[in-house]
């Protein structure tokens, strides 16, 4: 602007004529001037159009918030798209009046999809939050955000089409197929929602749902090929559908098309616990398979099975492992995976050190299983199998009770059926003879056990006449083996102990205000204590030393060195020795392992899979591999159902595809070196390199079926 008419614009402003002065920086070509002149004196219309007028389309909605033009903010917020740079100015501005929608919107236009999607996402669009999610290629963060849609709003057909195709692309094939059949039930979704619906039933092998997806489909184009397989070779390219295309070979190596194994973490009698990453949610999980037999049996043990699923999946508690999802078809849980270990584990470390647990620590442990069993009685619910080994630890040392595998609903009036499923060493008297229906007392039951265990370091009854113990002797105190115990503890322990489910503490509350008025002293700092125990070890008082050991006849070359952990028994054809490892308590076969063989074991470590021998240990210092001592028959002499041989075909089949990824061959796949468990068909590994390839492997395979 000239200054000459600078001087005349400011002389109109200041005797207060703004719309003279705006009309002649409109003359001069000042529009920004012209639009502040108007807006100072709140002349919103002249405002906003002279700086639409003059391509400041920023500026013109900022004055379209003030003033309140409905039309204007409509109008400026379908023509900012097409400049950037002033989207990002007016985004600034909306956010400022709190229109976060608006900024939402702006900033997405502006390209900046993450906090565009923040923003829809604190204004409660969840829809809108997600389609940025999904546009920035962030599809587990769009999954999670469309699910919540959908449970918002089930009638939202685009939301729950979006998630069934985020679904099936993640390779959750029952997941998707749930959320389509919701998209199927809108009118302008139905065709797009038929055609994965189709895909996702055929990955789940259940060819009757998809044939019927596939005819209604026909009735809308009769053109479309009759046969499931010919209709997915059109539709996606490969008659296997996005089976074959989601995640290509890979996805016959997870679990459910989702859960990839990682490792085996622990093996009960109705169980196998597995480390496994859930692709969906980016996070390590536990996936608990159930691995019974045939016959009612089996049946029983699935039924106890999908109850610790109900029970389980329905308890939120900072003191109780989550449960994320319970498949039925599995079957098999998949809870949250508590990296510290168990209380079991921890009991035995101390043990084996020859220490016991500070008080302070014991109090820990007890009031969060107190505050869990807490909640889990509020529901109604007896857990009836609580034990260390079902006392888990997290990362950050947070105490969680889990595993309801026998867990008793009160509220469905289950029967005594299976009451002796608990563990002995820590089973109530009532469960033993089946004389009471379980209820609270029962779990304080196991309580008092783990306590004692606590204070100890040895469960109250040892064993190994468990049943004549709890029934008939009467509770030991535990003052007797911690000497500086407050005698508070003793009263407790015959308390929680009583033979009769009557004369114990009915409610955790009751026992939490007993402990809350116990001497937690940690006695460890009591002088005579210590000299008590002092006098409990003659060593260290210069009594006579122990009498040596026998001389011990050295083992074959062959046979590796057991340690104090394990225990062997018996020489196996393959050159392994059975044994038991004595910490976890599982069964294993252990190897001689000389120098030049540990990175050939080490490389099958790396092979981990659920239907692969597991390496639990390589230890080069003792020379001696640990492996996992499956229970089962060899192949030739399992008596199958033509089900169950296909089924452990695939399972056999996938083991090699788990070594092949690794650039291990097998080479010697034969029926002794398969042995078919309850639900589970494991292939023995070699114990020394062999020639071939992933080819012949398979080809063997296929030879012996």
């Amino acid at each position: 602007m000239e200054p000459e008419l600078e001087r005349q614009v400011d002389a109109l402003r200041k005797a207060g004529r703004y719309e003279e002065a705006a009309m002649l920086c409109l003359q001069a070509g000042d529009a920004r001037r012209a639009s502040e002149l108007y807006a100072a004196v709140w002349d919103w219309p002249k405002a906003i159009k002279a700086a639409e007028d003059g391509g400041l389309f920023a500026l013109a909605y900022e004055h379209a918030l003030a003033g309140q033009a409905r039309d204007a903010i409509f109008r400026l917020l379908t023509l900012l798209p097409d400049h950037p740079e002033q989207a990002l100015e007016a985004a600034a501005a909306a956010e400022r009046k709190g229109r976060v929608v608006d900024a939402a919107r702006l900033r997405e236009a502006a390209g900046e999809t993450d906090e565009a999607a923040a923003l829809f996402e604190r204004a409660g669009e969840l829809f809108e939050a997600a389609r940025c999610r999904e546009a920035a290629g962030q599809y587990r963060e769009a999954g999670i955000l469309y699910e919540r849609r959908v449970r918002e709003d089930p009638t939202d057909g685009e939301a729950a089409l979006r998630l069934g195709r985020i679904l099936a692309h993640f390779g959750r094939f029952d997941h998707a197929a749930r959320a389509l059949q919701k998209a199927e039930e809108d009118p302008d979704r139905r065709v797009a929602a038929l055609e994965l619906l189709v895909a996702c039933f055929d990955a789940l092998k259940m060819g009757d749902a998809a044939s019927g997806c596939l005819d209604r489909l026909r009735r809308e184009d009769p053109s479309l090929p009759i046969r499931v397989p010919d209709f997915l070779q059109q539709t996606f390219g490969s008659p296997r559908g996005i089976a074959g295309l989601s995640k290509g070979e890979e996805s016959s190596q997870l679990l459910a098309a989702r859960y990839r194994i990682l490792r085996p973490l622990g093996e009960g009698g109705t169980g196998r616990v597995l480390l496994a990453h859930d692709g969906f949610y980016d996070r390590e999980v536990a996936v608990k398979v159930l691995t019974v037999g045939r016959g009612a049996q089996g049946r029983d043990a699935y039924a106890r099975f999908a109850r610790e699923a109900r029970v389980a999946a329905g308890l939120d508690h900072p003191n109780v492992v989550s449960v994320y999802e319970f498949n039925p078809d599995g079957p098999f849980l998949v809870m949250e995976y508590m990296p510290g270990g168990t209380l079991d584990d921890r009991l035995a470390s101390a043990l084996a050190e020859g220490r016991r647990l500070p008080l302070a620590v014991v109090r820990h442990v007890c009031d969060a299983i107190l505050r869990g069993l807490e909640a889990v009685h509020r529901r109604g619910v007896i857990h009836r199998d609580l034990k260390p080994a079902n006392v888990f630890f997290g990362a950050t040392g947070d105490v969680k009770i889990g595993d309801f595998g026998v867990a008793h609903l009160q509220d469905l009036g289950s029967t005594l059926t299976g009451a002796m499923m608990g563990t002995l060493a820590y089973m109530a008297p009532e469960q033993i003879t089946g004389s009471a229906k379980p209820k609270a007392p029962t779990d304080l039951y196991a309580f008092g056990c783990i306590l004692h265990q606590l204070l100890t370091g040895e469960p109250p009854y040892p064993g190994p006449d468990f049943v004549t113990q709890h029934l008939q002797d009467p509770p030991p105190a535990p003052s007797k083996r911690r000497y500086s115990l407050d005698p508070a503890f003793d009263a407790l322990m015959l308390q929680l102990l009583a033979k009769g489910i009557t004369e114990r503490p009915q409610s955790v509350d009751e026992v939490r205000r007993i402990l809350d008025a116990l001497d937690w002293t940690d006695p460890d700092a009591n002088v005579l204590e210590q000299l008590i125990e002092d006098e409990a070890r003659p060593k260290a008082l210069g009594a006579p030393a122990a009498p040596p050991e026998p001389e011990r006849v050295s083992a074959p070359p062959s046979v590796p060195p057991a340690g104090d952990r394990f225990s062997l028994e018996e020489p196996l054809d393959d050159g392994t020795m059975r044994g038991t490892d004595g910490m976890l308590g599982r069964r294993v076969r252990l190897r001689r392992m000389g120098p030049d063989e540990q990175a050939f074991f080490v490389s099958l470590a790396r092979c981990d899979d659920p239907f692969l021998q597991a390496v639990f240990d390589v230890d080069p210092e003792l020379e001696r591999v640990v492996l996992e001592d499956p229970a089962g028959d060899p192949l030739p002499r399992a008596l199958l159902d033509e089900a169950t041989r296909r089924q452990v075909r695939a399972q056999i089949g996938q083991a090699l595809k788990s070594m092949h990824a690794k650039g291990v061959v097998h080479g010697d796949v034969r029926g002794a070196h398969i042995v078919v468990g309850a639900g589970r068909a494991v292939l023995m590994l070699p114990l020394e390199p062999r020639a071939g390839d992933a080819a012949a492997d398979f080809a063997a395979l296929a030879a012996l079926f």
